[in-house]
């Protein structure tokens, strides 16, 4: 066979060799950044007679991808190619690494209703555990400064609700926090008083007039300013969920517990990539959540920052 029927993606940016794709990178492929930058050629260690570094050479290949997750080895001749790729400035991933650098979330697959593809995963967040830690200075620091700017634009939040929408002003529910612990959650009603409850929809009927408004410009969020204080949540973290929604993606996700060893936060990483998320959404949510976990930076931090900005100044969710 020849190698240009391994060219599957036009209009490349450049071009990559998959070595022996399965799962990660058949994830990776259903994506559209992937082939909004890469050209995807792959090659199996098993049926494959060429060396990969002839591909390298003929095709100019600047980026090796190897998917190990369902590999047990890798044959003497194939791992010495690699080696002189490397050596010769050819970039080396293994799939879930370069799924985080493209997506910049991480890789969960689901293989059978009760096993999971685990590749460094369960030590998550661990390396930045101090780091982590120092956040509750600058969360009570950063807070105190908002404070003068908050307050005024919480009671003209409470002032529009009260003068549009009969009930109480402020609204208040379980939620869960950091190692599953549940603690209550301050924001300015949005909806009606009375309501089915559920998650929130497109065009939700139960939204008032006011509330339509809070929730772009992010007003309704501001009294959580108080479970900062508090210490229940940081500025930026995982959005926190109610419990019986915690039980129905744990059900879906063995690894959803995995985004409660921090604590949650008024904005996130997810929140800044799927501001419009729906229940559909939820696996990429946790994706981007995790990743946030595992490469937490004040780089980071400030990236989540002026992303947000951005949207409430705009008052786009796009």
């Amino acid at each position: 066979m020849k190698i240009k029927t391994y060219l599957k993606v036009s209009n490349p940016r450049e071009r990559c060799l998959f070595i022996n794709v399965s799962d990660i990178s058949l994830k990776l492929f259903r994506g559209r950044k992937l082939r909004q930058s890469f050209k995807v050629i792959r090659y199996n260690s098993e049926k494959n007679t060429k060396s990969i570094l002839e591909y390298v050479d003929r095709l100019n290949i600047k980026t090796i991808i190897i998917e190990t997750s369902n590999l047990n080895h890798l044959p003497e001749n194939l791992t010495n190619d690699i080696i002189d790729a490397r050596l010769s400035g050819v970039k080396i991933y293994e799939a879930h690494e370069f799924y985080e650098m493209v997506n910049k979330r991480i890789p969960l697959v689901k293989l059978k209703t009760n096993e999971y593809l685990a590749d460094d995963i369960f030590s998550i967040g661990m390396k930045h555990q101090s780091g982590l830690s120092s956040k509750r200075i600058v969360d009570v620091l950063v807070t105190l400064l908002l404070l003068p700017l908050a307050i005024p634009l919480i009671v003209f939040g409470c002032l529009l609700t009260m003068c549009t929408s009969p009930g109480k002003l402020f609204f208040v529910q379980e939620r869960v926090g950091r190692n599953s612990k549940n603690f209550k959650i301050y924001k300015l009603r949005t909806m009606k008083s009375k309501h089915s409850g559920g998650y929130t929809t497109s065009n939700d009927d139960r939204i008032t007039f006011a509330g339509k408004f809070l929730r772009l410009s992010k007003i309704d969020e501001l009294p959580q300013i108080y479970n900062i204080l508090k210490g229940d949540m940081s500025l930026i973290g995982p959005r926190p969920e109610r419990p019986e929604f915690v039980k129905i993606y744990n059900d879906e996700n063995a690894y959803f517990d995995l985004r409660h060893i921090v604590k949650p936060g008024v904005t996130g990483w997810a929140q800044v990539h799927l501001p419009k998320a729906t229940p559909e959404d939820n696996l990429k949510k946790l994706e981007y959540d995790l990743y946030y976990i595992k490469n937490y930076s004040w780089l980071m931090d400030i990236e989540i920052i002026l992303k947000t900005i951005r949207i409430v100044v705009t008052m786009n969710s796009n």
